[in-house]
């Protein structure tokens, strides 16, 4: 067994074991990944203008452990990133040698848990009869919330079947448009700035009167910036009040 393939057994194993114990083999996950990853780790949103940076699993020298999403991308891009990130936070990574593919094993460990093997299997099987084979992977993409070429890579993992293996994302949005499905939201981002963990502790910081607004404001200016605003406004209102 090479190294590709070992990689994808364990991750298929370690996904079965999560899904019994986290949520179920009989629903698609979808959007809800990220609050299973927030119950891990601390999350931080960023928006970054680069379309080669998905994200990163980054661990604190004080052991915490955080999980960077670039919210650049289209939603459904987001969640199969989330739960590519989420491997690396499981038992089954920290099990592994130095020559383990931890990049591959991610990427079956994502699509295992957002696409359960049987309900996938059963869905393409179901939908091929009702549907053209690329409206069927159009159908599962759109009840997964993953990208159109995780859902061909996975139901060909679990099928040897599908013959769409080169296409691209965008490509797969022009055959929807083309096949007159709806435009869905799923293609396209929801740019946001966030890390609530930090948020949080800044505020109860304020509101214990360890920080002043001013520093909370500096402090929250690449996190919360819709909060630094208000910080800062409530310091200028404040000064002019003074003033007056």
């Amino acid at each position: 067994m090479n190294e590709r393939m070992k990689a994808e057994k364990v991750a298929e194993a370690f996904a079965s074991s999560f899904l019994d114990e986290a949520m179920s083999h009989d629903l698609f996950i979808g959007s809800h990944i990220e609050r299973l990853l927030a119950d891990y780790v601390h999350v931080i949103y960023q928006d970054v203008d680069d379309p080669a940076y998905f994200g990163a699993s980054i661990t604190h020298k004080s052991g915490e452990q955080f999980v960077a999403l670039n919210t650049f991308h289209s939603l459904r891009t987001r969640y199969f990133t989330a739960a590519h990130e989420l491997w690396h936070l499981t038992e089954g990574s920290s099990l592994q040698d130095d020559s383990f593919d931890h990049e591959r094993a991610a990427d079956r460990f994502a699509a295992a848990i957002m696409m359960p093997s049987t309900l996938t299997k059963t869905l393409w099987q179901k939908f091929k009869k009702q549907y053209s084979a690329e409206e069927a992977i159009l159908h599962i993409a759109d009840m997964a919330e993953v990208p159109y070429v995780s859902v061909v890579r996975r139901v060909n993992e679990l099928t040897g079947s599908v013959p769409f293996l080169k296409r691209k994302e965008e490509e797969w949005k022009q055959i929807r448009d083309q096949s007159g499905f709806p435009a869905s939201a799923l293609d396209l981002p929801s740019r946001d700035t966030r890390f609530s963990s930090y948020e949080k502790i800044i505020k109860k910081y304020v509101e214990q009167q360890k920080l002043d607004e001013l520093t909370a404001a500096n402090k929250l200016t690449s996190f919360a910036p819709k909060v630094a605003e208000r910080y800062q406004a409530y310091v200028l209102d404040r000064k002019t009040d003074d003033e007056a």
